[in-house]
Order: structure tokens, then C-alpha cells, then sequence
């Protein structure tokens, strides 16, 4: 699976962002080499559910809403990536198959993706945060 740009990016602001301090966007863009516009949409969208505060003005800057420990790696995934399979065919849109009893490419597919979010599914953001002090 591929994450798209804006999963990436919202996950290394959260690797970034804590509770106890704002991190700025200039901060975010700097550090994190992401665009100032991939910066606000993501942190937008973190924002509007329940992942980040923000609060502007001098000392501003965007704070975990809730503890890291709190907050999945998987519920960031689900929250920027589309609702779609790894699935190479289209069964879901025509429902026509001719193979897919036997299909042993579609039962390979539905493992793998089973398997991704397995290895995600107990990954927390704290997993993941960096030492900001030396980054």
C-alpha cells in the first residue's frame, strides 16, 4: 500500500506535535521539508477531527488535542486515505467476475491488506514521536 502525500505528511506532523507545546507551521514546513499548503490542509483536517488544536498569535502553533498514546497510526491512515482495496480488479463496481470463486489473486490481495493493517492497528503516535529536541 501507498500512502498518498497527505497521510505522510500528517503523520510526521504528529511524530512532531505534542501536548505541552505548539509547533509552528514555519516550524513544520522547515523541519519536515512539506509545503506551507500540504501544512494547513493536513493540520485543517487533524484539526476538525479531534487530533490537533491550534491556536494563532504570538506562542501560537498546533498542539496533540489528546495523549499520543491516544491517537492510532491506523485512525490517521483511515482518516486521509480512500476508501479503497488493493484489489487489482473491479468486482465492487460491475459485480461481474468470471474467476473470482477461484481468484487466488484477489484471496492474496485481501491477506495482504489484512496484514498491513495488522501491523498498524496497535501503533500508536507516541510509537512514533521523534526527539524533537535533536530533529
Amino acid at each position: 500500500m501507498r500512502l498518498n502525500a497527505a497521510t505522510n505528511g500528517a503523520l510526521r506532523i504528529l511524530m512532531f506535535c505534542r501536548e505541552d507545546r505548539p509547533l509552528t507551521m514555519p516550524d513544520m514546513t522547515r523541519k519536515l521539508g512539506l509545503t506551507e499548503a500540504l501544512v494547513i490542509k493536513t493540520c485543517n483536517e487533524l484539526m476538525q477531527a479531534g487530533v490537533l488544536v491550534g491556536q494563532r498569535g504570538r506562542g501560537g502553533g498546533y498542539r496533540l488535542a489528546r495523549p499520543a498514546s491516544s491517537i492510532g497510526a491506523l485512525e490517521i491512515i483511515d482518516l486521509f486515505e480512500a476508501k479503497q482495496t488493493l484489489f487489482p480488479c473491479h468486482v465492487g463496481e460491475t459485480g461481474e467476475c468470471r474467476i473470482l470463486p477461484v481468484c487466488k489473486l484477489r484471496r492474496a490481495c485481501e491477506k495482504a491488506h489484512a496484514a498491513f493493517r495488522g501491523a498498524l492497528e496497535m501503533l500508536t503516535v507516541a510509537d512514533l514521536a521523534l526527539d524533537t529536541e535533536q530533529a
